[in-house]
């Protein structure tokens, strides 16, 4: 008996043996992997001391959380398996959860637990700047009237249950006043008690009147005018009353006996409580400065301009620029002007006082360009919003190169002028002469260091970004050395001065549009005009007459307003002087300026805006110093 069962248990045991060798044997695989868990949890927020939240994971696991920040469940939960956080809220509150529930496929730390009290809350603030005897009607979430005579603190009637929304407003503004609410809307977690309601009084607007030598001058605020008959302060007789709208003070009518093209600095502004204060600082400036570049002497010859003749008189000694100073361009508010110098390879930028056209450098001048700067230019994009009339300027200067083939961009800083690079954008070859369309928003480049060619540019008028026109760059009549705009900017005409084929060229500019080939220049049929030489060109104010500088002469033109096609004036061409070569026409269309290079000289014409016909300046020409290489008049 002893020995069957002995035999019975070594033959159980000889089979556990083999039954264990044939899994292990034959290459078949072992027992699987378990699969990987990973802990699930988060953070609670808004619960109070000595308060707790109880959170369930997937209907179990309780968690008791008595303490604002990580928590993180015990039980952790296989990969790939599903998770599922609720939460029980402590008395007088009520939580919620986000991102609560989901796969797990790693460590899961994204559960936010957030409770807020059950409430009510009330809704309050302060009142500041009310008049005495005034009233300010507020309302909450659009009702719930609350009238307040005075200033200090203020509580809405009609509480907000806890998470609830709230936003206050004005109903009805106090007589005579503006009241504006700030931290005004928000969700009720607690007594609410921040909401600032700033009241204000009406604003007055003024500022100072400078270089005003006509009569007549009218300046416009909304429908109030005012007559000014005198340079000094001046103000509007009512005061504005402040609010969300933009406001702006414009020229109703511009000055006569002399003529005079008077701008406005700082002319738009809006005033909001509680930032609300009278205005002084809208300046009238009348007088016209001009300055010229000596490239020989490295400095800015600065002028004011007799408003009845023209006549040019100097205004202390001469600013220095730096090397090799080419071109000068200035803002249409007569703030700021800027001179590209070729030789140091940067832009110099001063600052123009208004009564005496003197220059201040400005704080960082002069600003880097790219290799040999030869022209500089300016365009300003005036903007208007279509809720609130609000208005504003964007400037921006570009720089050619010459040396490097590109174009410097800059945002113009309205506050000092300084200026801050945007981007270099490629040009052709030798970029030399510029100009800005800015009923357009296009920049024309003349390329002259063998490309022979015209790039156009969009100018982007929120960013000043540089974008190629479609089929830029456009093939040019030759060497160009300037770009003037014709008949409201329709046409672009071109100063070749290649030897033995100096002429004008001409280009119709596609307007602005949404076609794909809005700013595209064509050649007009006729062109080019032949010159014996061709240095500059310019147009008077209104795009009706051409005038170019070629050699010791001045040729005049009147421009077809339908063609583009040049007609040459009476008494043209005239005799300018020895090496004639930057042309300028001042902003009131009265006068045009020429500069005699060698001679350190410029020549003045009075300008007859009816017939094109040019006579000569009493005084002129003007003695400028060593050189007087370009001219520019504002």
């Amino acid at each position: 008996m002893t020995t069957d069962i002995l035999q019975t248990a070594r033959c159980l045991w000889s089979g556990a043996v083999l039954a264990a060798l044939t899994a292990c044997g034959g290459g078949s695989s072992g027992p699987s992997t378990p699969p990987a868990t990973y802990t699930v949890g988060g953070a609670v927020a808004g619960i109070d001391a000595g308060q707790s939240v109880i959170l369930r994971d997937n209907g179990g696991d309780d968690l008791t959380v008595s303490a604002n920040g990580a928590f993180a469940f015990v039980t952790k939960i296989a990969s790939g398996a599903a998770y599922a956080v609720t939460a029980t809220a402590p008395a007088g509150k009520t939580c919620s959860v986000t991102g609560g529930s989901g796969t797990v496929s790693s460590n899961v730390n994204n559960v936010a637990v957030a409770c807020v009290s059950n409430g009510p809350f009330s809704i309050g603030g302060s009142v500041a700047g009310l008049g005495v005897g005034e009233s300010v009607v507020l309302r909450n979430n659009g009702g719930d009237d609350l009238t307040v005579s005075a200033n200090g603190p203020f509580i809405f009637a009609t509480k907000v249950s806890g998470g609830g929304s709230y936003a206050v407003s004005v109903g009805t503004q106090p007589q005579g006043m503006y009241c504006a609410v700030a931290d005004s809307a928000g969700t009720a977690s607690a007594d609410v008690s921040n909401v600032a309601v700033a009241c204000a009084a009406p604003y007055k607007v003024g500022g100072t009147v400078s270089g005003l030598v006509g009569q007549g001058l009218e300046l416009a605020l909304g429908s109030q005018h005012v007559g000014i008959s005198g340079n000094g302060s001046y103000a509007f007789p009512i005061a504005v009353a402040p609010g969300p709208y933009g406001q702006g003070v414009s020229i109703a009518q511009q000055p006569h006996s002399p003529a005079q093209q008077c701008i406005v600095q700082n002319p738009y502004f809006t005033m909001t409580p509680p930032n609300v204060s009278d205005i002084s600082d809208v300046n009238i400036v009348c007088g016209e400065f001009s300055f010229v570049a000596n490239s020989g002497a490295d400095s800015i010859s600065v002028f004011s301009n007799d408003a009845t003749s023209g006549a040019l008189m100097a205004v202390g000694p001469a600013m220095a620029a730096d090397r090799g100073p080419s071109a000068i361009a200035g803002t249409i508010d007569k703030k700021y002007i800027y001179v590209s110098n070729s030789r140091s390879n940067d832009v110099s930028a001063f600052a123009v006082d208004p009564s005496s056209g003197a220059l201040t450098a400005v704080p960082g001048s002069p600003f880097a360009a790219g290799t040999s700067p030869g022209a500089v230019g300016v365009y300003t994009a005036t903007w208007c919003s279509t809720r609130g009339g609000h208005c504003g300027f964007n400037m921006y200067a570009f720089a050619a190169n010459a040396g490097s083939d590109t174009v410097s961009a800059y945002t113009i800083d309205q506050g000092t002028g300084a200026l801050t690079p945007i981007a270099s954008y490629s040009a052709g070859t030798g970029p030399s002469t510029m100009a800005a369309r800015p009923d357009g928003q296009f920049l024309y480049v003349a390329n002259t260091g063998g490309s022979n060619s015209i790039s156009g540019y969009w100018i982007d008028p929120f960013g000043g970004e540089l974008r190629p026109v479609l089929g830029s760059p456009f093939p040019s009549v030759g060497i160009v050395t300037s770009l003037a705009f014709g008949a409201g900017e329709s046409f672009l005409y071109a100063a070749n001065a290649s030897g033995g084929t100096a002429s004008i060229g001409a280009f119709s500019v596609h307007p602005f549009s949404t076609d794909p080939n809005t700013g595209a220049l064509t050649p007009l049929a006729g062109f080019p005009y032949a010159l014996p030489s061709c240095t500059y060109i310019v147009a008077d104010q209104t795009g009706a007459y051409l005038y170019a500088t070629a050699g010791t002469s001045l040729f005049g033109f009147s421009i077809n307003q339908q063609t583009g096609a040049l007609s040459p004036l009476p008494g043209s061409p005239l005799a300018v002087g020895s090496t004639a070569d930057s042309v300028s026409i001042d902003p009131t269309n009265q006068s045009l300026y020429v500069t005699n290079r060698s001679a350190g000289k410029v020549t003045g014409y009075r300008l007859n805006a009816a017939t094109g016909e040019l006579t000569a300046m009493p005084g002129s020409p003007f003695a400028v110093g060593q050189s007087a290489d370009f001219f520019a008049t504002f």
